[in-house]
């Protein structure tokens, strides 16, 4: 049986700058005013100059792809492959999860396609991806070892986020489960532990207080060794990334800094931060 693994545009792979021959990409959609509508694809992004769109504080909003367009994607990919793997968006985050395990449950797709569940994002979709991609290369063909791979990855790995604008996070319907009196904290920062459920891990004036907030429960909860993911728009405040970057330096914790998937500052805007941890057994070999 051949595999192949879909994403969407969340996890921050750019199908055409990866080796791998079996990891697809479907782009969700950044919308503009309530009236433009992008896909969310690297090209779209320069060409119609999104970024400083997003930097003019103009209303930003995403779209999750439609059942139409995800039915194409998997008609295109089960004319290539057996069976497909699904790695949407989290539910938390979008009805896309929701949309997939509807479609993958028509008749035309039945066994067809197994859509994971998960509460990952960003940057570690990415990598779990690639473990499902190092997993399929060594002979691995039976769908639910890839759903039990994400259970691992739920205690395995810790997610955060420092929004750059928390009153766009807010507005756009994405932190309801949050203190919506921090809104009146202006100047406060907050830090979000990305979970099923986000909470909130603390506020503080500065980007120490809160990278202190992320800190403490990051290293008591990463028992084993792990590798520390900074990531943010290359659009990013340098004042704001170099604080980031001083921080784990004097903790003396070697990370690597990546860029995060435009959907996520799209809501939560361009300064904002994603601090991940993934433990080193869990990574793939090869990234």
């Amino acid at each position: 049986m051949k595999i192949g693994i879909l994403v969407d545009s969340s996890a921050g792979i750019i199908e055409k700058n990866i080796e791998s021959k079996i990891i697809k990409v479907i782009p969700l959609h950044l919308i503009v005013e309530d009236k433009d509508d992008f896909f969310d694809t690297a090209e779209n992004i320069e060409n119609n100059n999104l970024i400083d769109i997003l930097k003019a504080n103009k209303k930003t909003s995403t779209s999750q792809a439609s059942p139409g367009e995800l039915m194409n994607k998997y008609d295109e990919m089960l004319k290539e492959f057996d069976h497909i793997i699904h790695l949407t968006i989290p539910s938390n985050l979008s009805g896309m999860h929701e949309t997939a395990v509807m479609v993958s449950k028509d008749d035309e797709y039945m066994g067809k396609v197994t859509v994971i569940k998960h509460s990952l994002a960003a940057n570690t979709v990415k990598y779990l991806a690639f473990k499902y991609n190092e997993m399929i290369n060594n002979g691995e063909r039976e769908p639910s070892k890839f759903q039990q791979e994400a259970d691992l990855w739920k205690d395995g790995t810790f997610i955060s986020i420092i929004p750059g604008d928390f009153q766009k996070l807010a507005k756009g319907g994405r932190a309801k489960s949050l203190l919506v009196t921090i809104l009146k904290m202006i100047k406060t920062k907050v830090a979000i532990h990305w979970l099923e459920k986000p909470k909130k891990l603390g506020l503080g004036r500065t980007y120490g207080a809160v990278l202190e907030k992320i800190y403490f429960p990051l290293s008591n909860e990463m028992k084993n060794s792990y590798e520390l993911l900074i990531v943010y728009l290359n659009e990013a405040s340098i004042k704001v990334t170099d604080q980031v970057k001083n921080f784990f330096n004097e903790k003396k914790v070697s990370f690597t800094i990546e860029e995060i998937p435009t959907v996520f500052p799209w809501h939560a805007g361009v300064d904002t931060i994603g601090i991940i941890a993934i433990e080193k057994s869990l990574m793939p070999k090869n990234k």
